[in-house]
């Protein structure tokens, strides 16, 4: 196949974590085709150090791929600077790339799907991304496609386009603001998930630096859409406490059924949103996020308080 999209693996200090992603790639016909960049951020704190060391030692010796590429940081980053600097790095030389982070296992034609759809969306501006991860909420019934399309992303193995990405502004603004100026949009955008609400006015008093809530409002003020398939490809594995924002709880919905088929996807063109498969979307997605909670509550001074009050919890 050419122009094979180069595939980007962030990690830090998982290394089982790390082994098994790098094992379900090494599972997919397109691995030997691909470059594969390993993003190793150097260490924070001395207790890390033998994780990271450990982990480069294994990243030298993997096999499978057409080339491997290592970005081994020599200071710390942090998580959101590091990949940022990888992504700039392989855009630099690519007008495409396939991200995930470490914890992320993917189904064996993850790769195909990935790289067909950026071949078959190419010059579809309308098309943000190609997402893997698939949430197991109910399809209609009357849904027979092989993937579908939502005003979003996911970060749990993407693929996009260099024009594409690097259109989003990243940086800081006041985008809370922005969109109360109107109302009706504003609405609009809440709709692609009650639970970003919070996170939107987290982002804009600048309490947090939301990249994906920055992806949400570049493709909701372009009208983009990304695609998704009807059965996943990928599975989020941090779900343990050993994830930067994931936490430890019984998430069973970030390891859906993956696609183990191993067939080849039909893409369709994107003509517009199916409005049932988006409502099914949002219902479940509102209710993992916190539902009620984080509709109304979450990053105010109630969510302040009750983290303070579990963290004493936890310390008696």
């Amino acid at each position: 196949m050419n122009n094979v999209a180069p595939i980007i693996v962030l990690v830090y200090n998982r290394f089982e974590h790390f082994k098994k992603c790098i094992g379900s790639l090494q599972e997919n016909a397109l691995s030997s085709e691909s470059v594969i960049y390993i993003v190793s951020d150097a260490a924070s704190t001395p207790e890390d150090e033998i994780a990271v060391n450990q982990i480069r030692e294994f990243a030298l010796s993997i096999t499978g791929f057409k080339e491997k590429k290592y970005l081994f940081r020599k200071k710390n980053l942090g998580a959101h600077d590091s990949c940022d600097e990888a992504i700039k790095e392989v855009l630099s030389e690519n007008d495409s790339f396939i991200i995930l982070e470490d914890d992320i296992f993917v189904a064996p034609n993850f790769l195909r799907y990935m790289n067909d759809g950026l071949l078959f969306y190419k010059n579809d501006y309308n098309i943000f991304s190609i997402c893997g991860f698939k949430l197991p909420f109910a399809l209609p019934p009357v849904y027979n496609k092989e993937v579908y399309f939502y005003p979003g992303i996911s970060p749990w193995g993407f693929a996009t386009w260099k024009e594409r990405w690097e259109s989003v502004n990243f940086g800081y603004e006041n985008r809370y603001a922005k969109l109360k100026e109107d109302k009706k949009m504003y609405k609009k955008f809440l709709s692609i998930g009650f639970y970003i609400k919070g996170i939107l006015i987290a982002d804009s008093k600048q309490e947090i630096v939301a990249g994906d809530l920055r992806i949400y409002y570049h493709m909701f003020k372009n009208n983009m859409a990304s695609v998704f398939p009807i059965v996943s490809k990928s599975q989020n594995w941090g779900y343990d406490g050993s994830g930067l924002h994931c936490g430890n709880k019984n998430a069973f919905w970030a390891k859906p059924s993956l696609d183990m088929t191993n067939q080849q996807i039909n893409f369709i063109p994107f003509t517009g949103f199916d409005e049932v498969l988006l409502k099914n979307h949002r219902r479940y997605s509102d209710k993992i996020n916190g539902g009620i909670f984080a509709k109304y509550l979450k990053y105010t001074w109630v969510h302040d308080i009750y983290k303070y009050i579990k963290k004493i919890s936890h310390m008696k």
